[in-house]
């Protein structure tokens, strides 16, 4: 990277000229209707209660220029974790370093707060970033069929281990809140999570984003440990009624998930797969009982699906 250019670590209250230049809150950029664009000038405005938001920004010191930013996102309650996003380098610097530069000054003052796990998401098309990525350590978690993809930096095992709650501490849940994004993207960007969770297609191998997913779509419920994240389940609209639905690493997580969810919304059935005995497990833990069982093709597949609801099991 050339002498001219420096980085910086930029926190709230930013500095008025990175504002300014600050690409990803101007609407001829992302688009007036981005969700994305609300999240960010939400995260230039102030500080979120929570989340620690930062700018790793480069400027090109000859002409007091900004020519490069990252944002990375830490909640206070999972600080081991952290979502990196929206990387830029101007085309006037592109090859000069600049881009490694920011993300080296990233890893290395994540490294220091204690940060263990960073992921982003990011499009198959972006293969300059990706490998920039790659060479830091960075692995493919899952990709979806329009071309998005995760990629996560983490030591091996750690994910597992990190959201299976300990056996004898207690679990709470309650709706969603800012603090709980980082650990519920993390979450949810495993291979682990089957064709299934969250109305609208946002299943499976597609990118769930929680600081622009419409969480007045459904109703949800999350899991905390020690105000770390275990576990979300859902109550989506359809025309049977609520759609129910759950994930997590963990039976006992999920159920506790399940069972706050149940006491805000009535009725409801979920489809589970024949072979999810965790999941089945959890459902029945939280009060739902086995009404029937039928197959479905999904994804060219003949899946046995067990449907639970309230009430008597199809048994009795």
């Amino acid at each position: 990277m050339s002498g001219d250019y420096s980085c910086y670590v930029l926190s709230h209250p930013f500095p008025e000229s990175f504002v300014r230049w600050y690409p990803y809150t101007k609407a001829e950029v992302l688009g007036e209707g981005s969700p994305w664009l609300r999240w960010l000038r939400r995260v230039m405005a102030g500080p979120i209660p929570g989340v620690n938001d930062r700018m790793i920004a480069a400027r090109r010191e000859t002409a007091g220029e900004w020519v490069g930013v990252v944002w990375v996102s830490v909640s206070l309650t999972c600080p081991e974790l952290a979502h990196f996003g929206w990387f830029l380098v101007d085309e006037s610097c592109r090859g000069e370093g600049v881009g490694g530069r920011i993300i080296d000054t990233c890893l290395d003052t994540l490294t220091a707060d204690g940060v263990r796990m960073v992921m982003l998401p990011t499009q198959l098309e972006n293969q300059r970033a990706i490998g920039m990525y790659y060479r830091r350590g960075w692995q493919l978690s899952i990709t979806d069929p329009r071309g998005g993809v995760w990629m996560v930096r983490e030591p091996a095992g750690f994910y597992r281990e990190y959201f299976t709650p300990h056996p004898l501490r207690p679990i709470h849940a309650g709706p969603p809140e800012p603090a709980d994004f980082v650990a519920l993207d993390y979450l949810l960007s495993r291979p682990a999570a089957p064709i299934r969770l969250l109305p609208l297609g946002l299943a499976g191998s597609a990118r769930f984003i929680s600081f622009t997913h419409d969480w007045e779509s459904a109703e949800y419920s999350v899991a905390r440990q020690g105000g770390r994240p275990v576990a979300l389940a859902l109550a989506a609209p359809t025309d049977e009624g609520p759609w129910l639905d759950v994930f997590g690493l963990d039976r006992r997580g999920m159920a506790v998930a399940m069972r706050e969810l149940l006491e805000r919304v009535p009725g409801g059935h979920a489809d589970v797969a024949v072979t999810d005995g965790a999941r089945r497990g959890a459902l029945e833990d939280a009060g739902l009982r086995l009404q029937s069982v039928r197959e479905r093709e999904i994804a060219g597949a003949q899946i046995g699906l067990a449907r639970y609801a309230r009430g008597a099991s199809a048994e009795e």
